[in-house]
């Protein structure tokens, strides 16, 4: 039972790890250093394996970076290579945190099957890697799920670059419910026309639900999906409230990767009160 118990205990500590922002790894292209929104090297889960196996045991491991190295790669005669790797650890005699690279004899010995010339590509790669530069415009607490000003999509068939997409980030400021501090704004902003509800009588909060948001590059809420999670009301009361979503100008939006999207509104849950209590949100 106690051994069950350490195991489920693990467990959920792996899950609050990978729930948490990670750090990227670090890439050169054309001698800039960008940051790697990845682990290329977990892509192959037999490589890992034995990478983990040749890796200091006393490295320093947070929920940042939850395997404890931090991988340096550089796309060379258009091919993924990985550079060095390199862990920290805590040095009681200095009282601070010492890094070390692993040897390249090491590493050669790990990555065998993936020499050439002397230098390690990643022919275990098929796919696309997200590299990154500049300042941080969109964040979610949660592995690699943010955006820099400067980005750029690489894509690679077993190691060798085959495409490349670069870009140019940014966000137009506008309406957030993120920004909104109490429910009066929320009744001010879009208001409701209560009394044609006879079935909420009574009633003195309702909850709505938003997906499924598009907004153009002004800012305009091209579409929505709007759901009324309590009470249990007819489709009338999301439909009225679609139409002041809609009429709102203007809406945040950041330009992401090539599509804007609806940062002030997209996957959002909010109170309406009907009556005059306030509620902070």
């Amino acid at each position: 039972m106690k051994k069950i118990l350490i195991y489920i205990h693990l467990m959920f500590l792996t899950i609050a790890a990978n729930a948490t922002g990670q750090d990227g790894d670090i890439i050169y292209v054309d001698g800039a250093r960008w940051e790697l929104l990845g682990r290329p090297v977990c892509r192959d889960s037999l490589l890992y394996h034995q990478l983990k196996a040749v890796l200091p045991s006393e490295r320093s491991c947070s929920t940042a970076n939850w395997d404890g190295f931090t991988s340096y790669w550089s796309i060379v005669q258009d091919k993924l290579c990985l550079d060095s790797i390199r862990c920290e650890h805590y040095d009681i005699n200095s009282h601070r945190y010492v890094g070390e690279r692993i040897p390249n004899d090491t590493l050669l010995r790990v990555f065998k099957n993936h020499v050439c010339q002397e230098r390690i590509v990643a022919g275990w790669m098929t796919g696309d890697i997200r590299i990154a530069t500049g300042k941080v415009i969109s964040y979610e607490h949660m592995g690699f799920a943010r955006n820099y000003e400067r980005e750029q999509i690489i894509s690679l068939n077993k190691g060798k670059v085959i495409g490349k997409k670069d870009y140019h980030n940014f966000v137009v400021d506008g309406f957030a419910f993120d920004k909104v501090k109490d429910n009066a704004e929320i009744r001010k902003l879009f208001p409701l026309q209560i009394e044609k509800y006879p079935e909420l009588s009574g009633v003195k909060r309702i909850l709505f639900s938003i997906g499924q948001a598009r907004v153009d590059s002004l800012g305009n809420l091209v579409e929505c999906e709007v759901k009324v999670l309590k009470p249990d009301v007819g489709p009338q009361l999301a439909e009225e409230m679609t139409r002041l979503l809609k009429a709102y100008r203007s809406w945040k939006v950041s330009f992401i990767n090539g599509e804007y999207r609806a940062d002030g509104i997209a996957h959002w849950t909010f109170p309406y009160l009907i009556a005059n209590d306030e509620i902070h949100l």
